[in-house]
């Protein structure tokens, strides 16, 4: 029993400290912006339903991501989906809470999404051979994660479905239009106390039903 106490207070411990240290983070990367920093929205192509954008972030939750996954330079991932007829990018995040302090299922433009202080570098992926509107049906379940408020999955479980961390946002929408996009690989992760198994960025880049479009 004391040993379960132990762990649950290291854990609470770690939650905590993950948090804030993303949200300080970021507040100084965004003071200390680079004068020289690309707008990366320049160079996006024209977005479809469904397109999955990839950014290299900034912050130190971005470089332990990195640590872990060598089959990509991204360490995070959104899915396009449209509303009145503008791009928006629908992921979750940790350390980006919205204008009442939760942190859930985000809808940000591409110019948020892309803003400086959060990425170095994107790329944009497409389904291939899209006969079934595969595409179109996992934006628009991208969207109900995101009218449901769905909170961030602290825990990092892909195995619960009432919180959500990135990868496993666009995962379970588009497995949700009929495609798994991992074929049910994930990765142990060395660092993680919150979960035996992950689902990287790098899974999404190894499925051969996507092309990068862009750059």
């Amino acid at each position: 029993m004391h040993r379960k106490l132990l762990l649950f207070f290291l854990l609470v411990l770690f939650v905590l400290g993950f948090i804030s240290f993303t949200i300080v983070n970021k507040k100084l990367l965004s003071k200390n912006k680079p004068a020289e920093a690309i707008n990366l929205v320049t160079e996006l192509p024209e977005l479809e339903e469904g397109d999955l954008i990839f950014r290299k972030g900034r912050s130190l939750v971005s470089r332990i991501v990195l640590m872990n996954d060598s089959k990509t330079d991204y360490s995070h991932i959104g899915i396009v989906a449209f509303f009145e007829k503008h791009p928006y990018v629908i992921h979750a995040v940790p350390g980006e809470p919205n204008i009442e302090g939760e942190e859930v299922v985000k809808c940000e433009t591409p110019e948020d999404f892309l803003s400086s202080d959060k990425a170095s570098k994107f790329a944009v992926y497409r389904l291939i051979e899209d006969t079934g509107s595969y595409s179109t049906l996992a934006a628009h379940k991208a969207l109900e994660y995101y009218h449901a408020r769905l909170p961030f999955d602290k825990a990092m479980n892909f195995r619960t479905d009432d919180k959500l961390y990135c990868t496993e946002l666009v995962w379970k929408a588009y497995l949700a239009a009929g495609i798994n996009i991992t074929h049910n690989r994930f990765h142990m992760i060395s660092f993680s106390m919150l979960s035996d198994s992950l689902i990287l960025p790098g899974h999404f880049i190894e499925n051969k039903s996507f092309t990068q479009i862009c750059p």
